[in-house]
């Protein structure tokens, strides 16, 4: 594999270890904030070890993107992940 394709499924395992797709329950907004942040600390990690680029970031967001929706997550809980995950950990900020 690539390094965007490990970095990606680095991601997802981050993201199914922080918030679970377990569709009995249901994460009030505490709880999912929190699972965020978690997963914000650990994409950030995940970032600096695969030394992720402008360009290799975009791909793996892709990518994780791709892994999220066939995990069977909702389009539009996949959007918003991506996009904090863009925003928080990815940027040149972060």
């Amino acid at each position: 594999m690539g390094k965007s394709a490990d970095a990606s499924l680095a991601l997802a395992e981050a993201f199914f270890r922080a918030a679970p797709a377990d569709k009995r329950k249901r994460m009030n907004e505490t709880e999912w904030a929190n699972s965020l942040k978690k997963f914000h600390r650990e994409a950030k990690s995940i970032r600096q070890r695969f030394s992720l680029g402008f360009l290799t970031r975009a791909l793996t967001a892709y990518y994780f993107q791709r892994r999220l929706l066939a995990a069977g997550y909702a389009a539009d809980t996949v959007r918003k992940v991506v996009f904090s995950l863009v925003l928080s950990s990815f940027s040149n900020e972060a």
